[in-house]
């Protein structure tokens, strides 16, 4: 039943054509959060000095700009869902009121085919 569900709720055009950029940015997520950290050694905060403070601003800064990066894709991203979920919606709009159409045309040609009959 799950297949069933999963084969007619998801927007499989969509992610097909997302398919590549899903899979760098899970790659480069991926790597980024399996790669092992170093532990830093305890310094004193004299012995770090000036410079080690502007080498850890610069990491902070680029981390910052990856992340923005990877939130700027993630909001196209959605930006685009949301675009292909609106025109399913028209979609089904459109085949709900062909199907309702089809349903009167189908009730008026039992009723002339009835009165034919008489």
């Amino acid at each position: 039943m799950l297949w069933r569900w999963t084969l007619a709720n998801v927007p499989w055009r969509t992610l097909v054509l997302h398919a590549a950029t899903i899979v760098d940015t899970a790659r480069n997520l991926y790597g980024v959060t399996r790669t092992p950290v170093a532990p830093v050694p305890p310094r004193s905060r004299r012995a770090e000095g000036l410079e080690a403070l502007r080498q850890a601003l610069e990491e902070f800064e680029d981390r910052e700009v990856r992340q923005a990066a990877l939130f700027e894709d993630l909001a196209r991203q959605v930006q685009e869902m949301t675009l292909a979920l609106e025109v399913l919606r028209v979609r089904v709009l459109f085949c709900l009121m062909g199907a309702a159409l089809a349903v009167v045309i189908a009730i008026v040609a039992v009723g002339l085919l009835l009165l034919r009959a008489r």
